[in-house]
């Protein structure tokens, strides 16, 4: 497998969002990209259908203590290499588009992601429990830094 072209994939991402992409911080060998976070699911199709980059290895989701009024959510791919999408979500209504239909193994990420910082992902039929008990239903989500745990 050849490693992907970031810069191709870069101008490819701009060209669908219609703007300049900011690249982010990196994670280790890995870039970040910058997106907005209703372009996901275009992204990621474009990552399939023209990149044959169907790897998702993990979304993982952040809330920094300094500030709580963001929710970071990265999504993880491996095609000869790493590099990550990046979303700044708002807390007090973290939504972003499902990828279910593209990548059908996103379904466990997004469950844990909706339980553990309470992120909506819209265009799912449901989002089932995943982790925690089924009384936590009725607490606020997990890991929050902005919600209140009793």
């Amino acid at each position: 497998m050849m490693p992907i072209d970031l810069k191709d994939l870069q101008n490819r991402i701009a060209a669908l969002v219609g703007t300049r992409l900011e690249e982010g911080q990196s994670i280790g060998e890995d870039l970040v990209i910058e997106i907005p976070a209703g372009y996901l699911a275009a992204v990621t199709e474009t990552l399939v259908d023209d990149f044959d980059c169907s790897h998702l290895s993990a979304i993982t989701a952040q809330q920094w203590a300094d500030q709580p009024d963001w929710i970071d959510v990265l999504y993880h791919f491996w095609h000869g290499r790493g590099f990550s999408l990046r979303m700044r979500l708002p807390a007090c209504a973290p939504e972003v588009p499902s990828i279910c239909e593209v990548l059908p193994g996103a379904d466990f990420y997004e469950r844990e992601a909706a339980e553990m910082f309470g992120i909506c992902f819209t265009g799912r039929h449901q989002t089932p429990p995943l982790l925690l008990p089924d009384d936590w239903a009725e607490g606020p989500p997990f890991i929050r830094k902005d919600v209140q745990h009793g």
